[in-house]
């Protein structure tokens, strides 16, 4: 049920039992061998007096005093009467309340020496402020049997009327107060540690109610990045993911249903419209949030909706896998220390850092252009970013043979050479150029007999060397000169030589004519 009773006699016999249960503990003091009963287990039944529940009472300020929780307003304690100190045996759940009531009323009750009823946190439904007001290790009275292994989240509002209390600022705050919980104290992020008061043993509670979204809620929790980290997703420009709406749909600025948002925070776009993204969540209810560069798409302009925006995955075709954009081979470094390498599907989490501003350089040595980002890191919780980089541009080689096929430029690491298996000398051997320097057979040759140039007998070009950095002296054929003829001469030709034919032949009939004639001198 949901707990509203107006029994002042059962409060009133509540309250005799905790001065009865006060009285033995006096006398087990006094007689240390005297029986101690056990502790009444008690649980929030949602009453309060009606007065504490006016809008216009405001509860009494907080105590000078630090939350444990980062986020928190506050922490306002409840009255010492009203939970176990050091009660807490094991940390096994993390339990969803629902006031029946407000904020500033539930604050009141739980701070009243009457109450015998507290909470761990409260949290306001308008914009999701949190109060602390027991201590973590401290066993507040909130779920009975189960109040020794639980942590307690009460929202203000009424199970009745989930559409005005669960606010999107209420699952949010409540997700990101829930993961800080099940981190700090080692409990798994799942619908068996994460309950609603009614699903806990031995209740006779229905909170949250059939209204809370469950579905959006978990994936809101299992979506925050923990504290003090940046999670990066390195996506490759040249394959960002492009979706069409199969409907007209939106881009929308929750995960909620379209019908509980303002038009502020819907971007309609027709059937047929197309959204790049440069990185999508898992399923966070039935929406999934995408992240895209600002100022491009259909919602530029719009809200920052083309920037980060939720979209019903059925109003689109598929979505891309991660591996599919990932820039693999990437790396990233934080605040200028060493890179580290994103995984298969371009993600990498970066050690953990204390808030503030701090830099990201992503690297890609002949694989990517450079690329940096500034990221500002709350206190709690982390931040997740996605950065595109651009694919270096290989220039193609030179058909002809020049010094950009057959020089440094092509032949260098981010050419044809040293990284994609050719070596960084491939373009200094002019032999070599036919593996690596293959004319386009699209367009027409810039040599050899349909090219216009001047060709040898056998169709070869008349330049020495394909890739040279300057044209030698003439193709001489090795067969036609004398023995260890240019064998120790660099700048000579023989031992290169590959050209053949008639006028290898003449040219070297007209060196042993020269040979002849200085013999005679």
């Amino acid at each position: 049920m949901t707990g509203v009773s107006t029994d002042w006699t059962r409060r009133a016999a509540l309250r005799v039992g905790a001065l009865t249960l006060g009285l033995a503990a006096e006398t087990a003091a006094a007689h240390p061998l005297a029986a101690t009963p056990p502790e009444q287990e008690r649980e929030d039944d949602h009453w309060r007096p009606a007065e504490l529940e006016s809008w216009a009472i405001e509860p009494p300020p907080p105590l000078a005093a630090d939350s444990e929780y980062p986020l928190a307003a506050a922490f306002d304690p409840a009255c010492s009467c009203n939970y176990s100190v050091n009660g807490i045996t094991s940390y096994q759940h993390v339990v969803v309340h629902t006031m029946q009531g407000s904020y500033s009323g539930t604050k009141s009750w739980f701070k009243n020496p009457d109450a015998q009823v507290s909470c761990h946190y409260i949290m306001r439904s308008v914009d999701g402020e949190v109060t602390q007001m027991v201590l973590d290790k401290d066993k507040a009275w909130h779920v009975g049997s189960s109040n020794a292994t639980s942590i307690g989240i009460e929202h203000e509002g009424y199970i009745d009327d989930p559409a005005k209390w669960y606010t999107w600022e209420t699952y949010v705050s409540s997700a990101r107060l829930a993961r800080w919980l099940t981190t700090r104290h080692d409990i798994p992020v799942d619908r068996d540690h994460i309950l609603g008061h009614v699903e806990l043993p031995n209740q006779s509670h229905t909170d949250p109610g059939a209204g809370w979204n469950w579905d959006m809620y978990m994936g809101l929790v299992q979506d925050v990045v923990p504290q003090g980290q940046i999670q990066v997703a390195v996506v490759d420009r040249s394959k960002l993911c492009t979706i069409t709406a199969t409907v007209s749909t939106y881009l929308q600025r929750t995960a909620e249903s379209t019908d509980l948002l303002t038009a502020p925070e819907l971007c309609p776009i027709a059937a047929g419209t197309q959204v790049t993204y440069l990185h999508a969540s898992a399923p966070i209810g039935a929406r999934r949030r995408l992240l895209m560069e600002a100022g491009q798409g259909p919602c530029a302009g719009v809200n920052g909706l083309d920037a980060e925006a939720f979209v019903d995955p059925t109003h689109f075709t598929a979505m891309c896998a991660p591996a599919a954009m990932a820039a693999v081979g990437a790396t990233v470094s934080l605040d200028g220390g060493p890179g580290l390498a994103v995984d298969a599907n371009g993600f990498v989490n970066l050690p953990p850092v204390g808030p503030g501003s701090h830099a990201l350089d992503v690297a890609g040595p002949g694989l990517y252009e450079p690329a940096a980002d500034m990221v500002d890191l709350a206190v709690y919780p982390g931040v997740r970013v996605a950065i595109a980089v651009d694919p270096v541009a290989v220039e193609p080689p030179d058909p002809t043979g020049g010094e950009t096929g057959g020089g440094e430029t092509g032949g260098g690491e981010t050419g044809g050479a040293g990284e994609t298996g050719a070596g960084e000398v491939g373009g200094e051997v002019g032999g070599e150029v036919g593996e690596t320097g293959l004319p386009d057979p699209t367009e027409a040759p810039t040599s050899g007999p349909d090219s216009g140039e001047p060709t040898t007998a056998d169709g070869s070009s008349g330049e020495a060397e394909a890739g040279g950095d300057e044209a030698g002296p003439p193709v001489l054929s090795g067969a036609a000169l004398p023995e260890g003829y240019g064998q120790n001469d660099e700048d000579g030709c023989a031992c290169r030589s590959g050209a053949g034919g008639r006028e290898g032949w003449l040219a070297a009939g007209l060196v042993l004519l020269g040979l002849g004639r200085r013999r005679r001198r």
